[in-house]
């Protein structure tokens, strides 16, 4: 019994000890892109199943952010008519969280992972809250 106990505390410590070595680092070159909103996890810390993003029109273009290597950004939403509107963005990087600012509003965005092209984000429900929203892109080829 002692010697399990002794397992799983020294099991607990190595977990505790690699998990920043182990989280994913996030390269600035791995956003550089288009990115397509797919929709939201409905579901706890980013998982559960999907519910996709409503397109107002979905003969229209994706709805989309291009992020580019100046750190300025793009978010682009058609209307039902197709016509796009564009909120020009700046972003900062800073470990997995993604800073966005436009004029003296900012948005942070909190990269839960980018593999495969699949960027999953939590953004924060409201500001003095602990909960997210997960939402997912995916990044155009």
């Amino acid at each position: 019994m002692k010697m399990k106990t002794v397992t799983y505390s020294l099991l607990l410590l190595f977990s505790i000890l690699t998990a920043p070595v182990l989280a994913q680092e996030i390269e600035k070159e791995t956003l550089i892109g288009t990115w397509e909103i797919r929709g939201t996890l409905m579901g706890d810390d980013g998982t559960g199943w999907l519910l996709p993003h409503k397109q107002a029109n979905l003969d229209c273009g994706a709805d989309h952010t291009l992020f580019s290597a100046d750190h300025t950004a793009k978010e682009v939403k058609y209307n039902g008519d197709c016509a796009s509107g564009e909120t020009a963005l700046e972003w900062k990087l800073d470990d997995n969280i993604l800073t966005l600012t436009k004029g003296e509003r900012s948005i942070r965005w909190h990269i839960k992972s980018i593999e495969e092209g699949k960027m999953i984000v939590g953004v924060q429900v409201r500001l003095d809250s602990e909960n997210k929203m997960y939402v997912v892109y995916h990044k155009r080829d």
